[in-house]
């Protein structure tokens, strides 16, 4: 298991104790870039897609979390099927 996978479980497993820092190396693995952040208003983008992040004390929201892991697995399943 690399370590995208070993993250993607441990977001999965415990979404609350997300950290920033593990949401920016997700998203990195998935061809992400930050664009810009704003007080705590961070905003990465790939191709056409555009996700706001906020960010309070270094955490980001469960909800968000659960968003960016259903953004990934729905990315995954279309590679999947290309194939």
């Amino acid at each position: 298991m690399g370590k995208r996978e070993k993250l993607i479980d441990r977001l999965t497993n415990s979404p609350q104790n997300a950290s920033f820092a593990d949401i920016r190396n997700l998203l990195e693995y998935e061809g992400f870039y930050l664009d810009r952040a704003t007080d705590s208003h961070h905003i990465v983008i790939y191709a056409e897609t555009i996700f706001v992040i906020p960010i309070n004390q270094n955490k980001v929201k469960k909800i968000y979390v659960e968003q960016i892991l259903e953004l990934i697995e729905a990315a995954d399943s279309e590679l999947e099927d290309d194939e």
